[in-house]
């Protein structure tokens, strides 16, 4: 068991060092994208009565759009921040695993002796791998925030630009929809791709995933995860009663379960190398 363990922890240190190094440029790209969307985020509050702060420029970004109803107007926009900045995090993680494993990553699998050890570290690369991108963009809004008046976001400016009465809203249903929602699904439609970049080729899972995102915008249903990390479908918000935290997290849980299921029952019957059964 420890031996198994040991085996687990290795391949997890080489996951995150190789994957950091493969993905340091599209870290660079997110980065400037990242920027760009919160200076963006900036622009649009700058006519705001009062303090705008992190959760003012937060709430520009992933607010998405209400539910759409294609008879009220023939006229439809696709929230670019929201989508992209989802989009920019999937092409981030979309082409590591498959990559490593046509390169030396088969013979780490066969080192370790369970093909499932190496699609759970390659899963625990995109945990950290979401998480620094979810904690490079709060850096990112603090300093904005903190070169453009301070970190706190005042009730009048929320209510100005938003019509939001913060006063209403709890401090945990802040971070439970604000932050840890738009993560869950994140997390949940990476580890996703993953899956479907081992089974398909990473430019269709990416494509397929981008899709399924997408979707989310046309139709608030809760199977289409995307609604929950729009702030604007949120049930405390304008938004639909289903889609709330408790179905976030339990949709995601479901997937995650089905996503790594699915890795781990394919990765053990695929043939990694030509002569390996001869």
């Amino acid at each position: 068991m420890k031996k198994s363990l040991r085996r687990l922890g290795k391949l997890i240190l080489y996951d995150l060092n190789y994957g950091y190094r493969d993905c340091r440029l599209k870290w660079l790209g997110a980065f400037l994208v990242q920027v760009y969307f919160v200076n963006m985020a900036y622009q649009w509050c700058a006519g705001a009565r009062g303090q705008m702060g992190v959760l003012g420029y937060l709430t520009w970004l992933f607010r998405g759009m209400p539910e759409y109803f294609a008879v009220e107007t023939g006229r439809f926009e696709i929230p670019v921040p929201w989508l992209m900045l989802h989009a920019c995090l999937l092409f981030l993680v979309g082409f590591y695993p498959a990559a490593d494993l046509t390169r030396s990553g088969g013979q780490a699998l066969v080192r370790t002796g369970k093909r499932r050890h190496w699609l759970l570290g390659k899963a625990v690369w995109v945990l950290c791998t979401v998480t620094t991108y979810y904690c490079l963009l709060t850096v990112v809004l603090i300093i904005c925030a903190l070169l453009t008046g301070g970190i706190a976001c005042s009730g009048e400016a929320m209510k100005f630009l938003y019509g939001m009465e913060m006063e209403e809203i709890e401090g945990m249903e802040i971070i439970l929809s604000w932050w840890i929602a738009p993560y869950l699904v994140s997390l949940t439609l990476c580890l996703a791709e993953m899956t479907l970049s081992l089974v398909l080729e990473p430019v269709l899972a990416l494509f397929l995933m981008l899709g399924y995102l997408t979707a989310s915008v046309f139709w608030t249903m809760p199977v289409l995860l995307g609604n929950y990390a729009m702030l604007l479908r949120r049930d405390f918000w304008q938004g639909h009663e289903d889609i709330s935290f408790i179905n976030c997290l339990a949709a995601c849980g479901i997937c995650i379960g089905a996503a790594l299921t699915t890795g781990c029952l394919y990765i053990k019957k695929k043939d990694i190398f030509p002569t390996e059964n001869i």
